[in-house]
């Protein structure tokens, strides 16, 4: 059975410290390799980089030389930490700087909102890499812990926000920082206080130093709560108004949903709702303790139908470079021209209904729209000529079926073709 012991400890942590120019070369490296992995929004690359990054060492060494009362480690550990942050920052910057890819990344966007969740974390990790430095064989504690408490993402991002001038980039991922680093330190010193007190030792950690240890965890801990806070907050607000719409709007395809302060906004296909319909939606809110919210509700459709201008409009509104219009003849018009199964299906659609239907059909819509949920869907909106009327309701059963052979969801509309003419 292995033994923790504070001798092992000592040995680890002052080997970590170490400073050599091999030690940061690597360091460099897997700057570049996280930076790579944040611009192409690759996790695993990410992961890559922090196994191979020796930015952990400096980190605990703070934090077992606040536990130990060792001055000389603590100084050591805090200039050691300094020069590899600057090492990751300058690397950082130069990377993003002439990277030719430009946009940000869900990787890079996640590492710029720390929350309560974040600090957890790192106090977890903190526990978990004093344990594994205290054994005298840690196993893949360590790279673990690195992986989990992720202090190199939030350094690149730093250095992407110096790059592109972006101070919301800058002060989010230099908090997030902030927060794993102090968060791991403090674990690190608790749990060295641990073992002290666990193998005889006369502690002498001095009152004033306990105090601001504390003073500063809870000044580091605010903002990142009221971050928490905030997406507990949403996330309630966003599950009450999915039970609105699912008891209210049931029949109403949710094209687009947003929130914004005390504003929320649908976007809807489908019968055509009356002024009072929507104000008597907007009362009921409240008994989705929604109250205090109101209702903009835009309709893309004309009395039962959706018309191709407000189609376009949804389409331009929603940015959706996959629905590309094609003007072809009066065997239809296609939205989407991508080669995936579904908008094969969808074309194979679009082709047996005319065929079907050549006297009843005018013109056929298909094409892959975007949610309320920003998830693609598939859309068929017939357009029927002034004898297919009538026969609306068969020509939807047979559209269902199609695409229920098919094992594809389809939400299937019709197309006011008078509007098209005007």
């Amino acid at each position: 059975m292995q033994q923790i012991s504070m001798p092992t400890l000592n040995q680890n942590i002052r080997n970590g410290l170490n400073f050599t120019w091999s030690t940061q070369a690597i360091l460099f490296c897997a700057i570049i390799i996280a930076c790579i992995g944040l611009n192409v929004d690759s996790a695993p690359i990410v992961i890559g980089a922090m196994l191979i990054s020796p930015l952990m060492a400096p980190v605990v060494g703070i934090g077992y030389g606040l536990g130990n009362s060792n001055s000389k480690i603590l100084i050591q550990s805090l200039r050691l930490l300094f020069i590899q942050v600057t090492i990751a920052i300058v690397g950082a910057t130069l990377y993003f700087f002439i990277s030719p890819l430009n946009a940000t990344s869900a990787q890079l966007l996640a590492r710029t909102e720390p929350t309560l969740w974040d600090v957890l974390i790192a106090l977890v990790g903190g526990f978990a890499g004093i344990i594994s430095s205290a054994k005298k064989d840690g196993g893949n504690i360590v790279p673990g812990v690195a992986i989990a408490t992720a202090l190199m993402p939030p350094l690149c991002t730093v250095g992407y926000g110096i790059s592109h001038l972006n101070t919301t980039f800058i002060v989010g991922a230099g908090y997030l920082f902030l927060i794993n680093a102090f968060f791991i330190a403090l674990a690190t010193a608790i749990g060295t206080i641990f073992f002290r007190v666990r193998s005889g030792e006369k502690l002498n950690v001095p009152v004033r130093q306990q105090i601001v240890l504390l003073l500063i965890s809870i000044i580091i801990v605010i903002p990142s709560s009221i971050s928490a806070y905030s997406i507990v907050h949403n996330s309630y607000i966003n599950t009450q108004l999915s039970q609105f719409i699912e008891a209210k709007l049931n029949d109403q395809y949710i094209t687009k949903q947003s929130v914004s302060g005390k504003q929320i906004e649908l976007s809807v296909i489908g019968k055509r709702l009356s002024e009072e319909q929507v104000k008597d939606l907007t009362k009921s809110l409240k008994d989705y303790h929604l109250d205090g919210y109101q209702l903009e509700l835009k309709q893309l459709t004309k009395g039962n139908y959706i018309t191709p201008k407000e189609f376009q409009s949804y389409i331009k509104q929603t940015g959706d470079t996959d629905a590309i219009q094609e003007n072809v003849n009066s065997t239809g018009t296609s939205i989407d021209t991508g080669t995936s199964r579904n908008s094969k299906v969808l074309k194979h659609i679009q082709t047996d209904l005319t065929k079907r239907y050549p006297k009843e059909i005018s013109d056929i819509y298909v094409g892959k729209v975007k949610d309320k949920d920003d998830s693609a869907k598939q859309l068929v909106m017939i357009d029927l000529s002034k004898t297919g009327e009538s026969s609306r309701s068969k020509i939807k059963k047979t559209a269902d079926k199609l695409a229920a052979d098919e094992d594809v969801q389809t939400t299937v509309q019709f197309v006011d073709g008078s509007a098209k003419k005007s």
